[in-house]
């Protein structure tokens, strides 16, 4: 017992002189606020970080520094420096860094939480199999349409009642992304795919507080959960063995063995069956891995972006009676499609602010170097954690006038033609940018421009709408819960 205290002071006393070393900022490095002995900036306000940072860029600049626990954190703003850090930069910029997600969840594999060549093989085949699948073209919109019209019927079939939109956004968004990776699409009633959807839920709502662990990895043997850690990990599992249901359904089907694959599992298949010189690529986990990142990409940032456009609607009706003349005269009582854009510029206006507005990843993914670098005369080194802090560019006033107000009429010149959306970047910059933004941009399109056609969205009868302006910050940005009455026009 006494061999045993004098191994636990003395691990002690090594991690307090750990964190000491970690807490003082290199002289060459980025400024930032002064930090706590052992703890550094611990207190900053996890609760709003995008908040946070802005105030921070005011006092420090375009790039300043963070140091929380173990961690260096390297925070890069404005649309302009951040071009030039990650676009010039190049290859030296797209590694992921080890944070809980990339080390515990996703174990370094996979297309988000993969890096070097490991990540370029991997996004290499991902953008080369999403495109021989459709992306960008008419085969993939008429995925989009089919989802689109049972999406309005289950709306329909409301018949007016006030309904929290949230679940259907997230079933109907889904099950696009699911027929691309599965091929296939669910009821909204599958027990089983409702199931992996509350999972993600729940998974991405705990991230905001196990995100902690990441700056102090060893609070997660604490006895008890405080952190979320054994849930989140808990729920990645039983995420998986789903997951890995549907991957054993699809080895025994005949289909599998067919040359030129519908969807995204059987191609990995093919790739298992034919690469021998690459298992360690193509193996089961990289597999579940694709899967999962493709499935949560595909569903949250589609679906809390159509939330944020239903919200601001309810609360500028106006912007929603417009839109609906728009499409009258362009579209008329035919289904829309992705040609339409064109004819539609107040829609595309309406979209684009969303996008802007709804900020719904403000700080992306983290970054990790693959060496030191030298930027704006600070060192950047090399085991940071560097932030693409996206809510520079979308919350800036010299690119948005009045930026904290929902105006489409900012993407609009005075001949009403679209304008000034290359500055809008809801999915990043740089190699890692998402892979999934074509189509994302077309679900969104495809489902507002359905909705507004075929219903008038009202706020409920007797109860408040949540402001524009309160969220809920995690992984990414949303809405607080609101209900909305879809009332079909006549």
């Amino acid at each position: 017992m006494e061999i045993f205290t004098y191994i636990l002071l003395f691990s002690v006393i090594v991690l307090l002189f750990a964190l000491w070393r970690r807490n003082r900022r290199g002289n060459d490095w980025p400024p930032g606020p002064p930090t706590l002995p052992l703890l550094g900036n611990i207190n900053v306000n996890f609760e709003d970080l995008p908040a946070e940072f802005r105030k921070f860029r005011q006092q420090y600049g375009d790039v300043f520094s963070l140091i929380i626990g173990t961690k260096t954190v390297i925070v890069i703003n404005g649309l302009h420096t951040l071009k030039e850090f990650f676009v010039t930069n190049g290859d030296k910029t797209n590694d992921r860094p080890d944070t809980m997600f990339t080390r515990d969840m996703a174990k370094f594999g996979g297309i988000a939480g993969s890096s070097g060549k490991f990540w370029k093989d991997h996004r290499t085949f991902a953008i080369t199999t999403l495109r021989e699948l459709g992306f960008g073209k008419r085969s993939m919109e008429e995925r989009i349409l089919e989802e689109v019209d049972v999406f309005l019927d289950v709306m329909k079939r409301r018949n007016g009642e006030e309904f929290d939109v949230s679940e259907l956004l997230s079933i109907s968004v889904s099950n696009v992304i699911c027929s691309v990776t599965f091929g296939t699409r669910y009821s909204h009633d599958d027990g089983r795919f409702k199931f992996i959807l509350n999972l993600i839920s729940e998974s991405l709502a705990d991230s905001r507080v196990g995100g902690i662990l990441t700056f102090f990895p060893f609070l997660k043997y604490i006895p008890g959960d405080l952190f979320h850690y054994k849930k989140i990990m808990s729920n990645i599992e039983k995420m998986y063995d789903h997951i890995r249901l549907i991957i054993d359904e699809h080895k025994e089907s005949p289909h599998v063995t067919t040359e030129t694959p519908n969807n995204y599992l059987d191609a990995f298949l093919k790739q298992q069956r034919e690469r021998h010189d690459r298992k360690l690529l193509f193996e089961d986990f990289q597999l579940l891995r694709h899967l999962t990142d493709l499935f949560l990409a595909g569903t949250e940032t589609t679906a809390t972006a159509l939330r944020w456009f239903i919200l601001a609607l309810l609360h500028q009706p106006d912007i929603q009676r417009r839109m609906r003349r728009e499409i009258e005269n362009a579209v008329g009582a035919r289904i829309p499609s992705l040609s339409d854009r064109k004819k539609l510029p107040f829609c595309d206006a309406v979209l684009h602010e969303t996008l802007r507005f709804g900020n719904i990843g403000p700080l992306s993914l983290p970054h990790g170097l693959a060496e030191d670098i030298s930027f704006m005369g600070y060192k950047i080194p090399k085991d940071a954690i560097v932030i693409q802090c996206l809510d520079s560019i979308m919350m800036d006033s010299s690119l948005f006038k009045n930026p904290s107000q929902f105006n489409p009429m900012r993407f609009l010149t005075k001949d009403g033609e679209l304008a000034g959306t290359e500055n809008v970047y809801p999915f990043g910059i740089g190699r890692r940018i998402c892979p999934g933004e074509n189509l994302a941009r077309m679900e969104l399109f495809l489902f507002a421009i359905g909705m507004i056609q075929r219903f008038e969205l009202l706020p409920p009868g007797d109860e408040d709408i949540p402001s524009l302006l309160l969220c809920r910050q995690g992984t990414t940005r949303s809405p607080l819960p609101f209900k909305v009455r879809a009332v079909e026009r006549t």
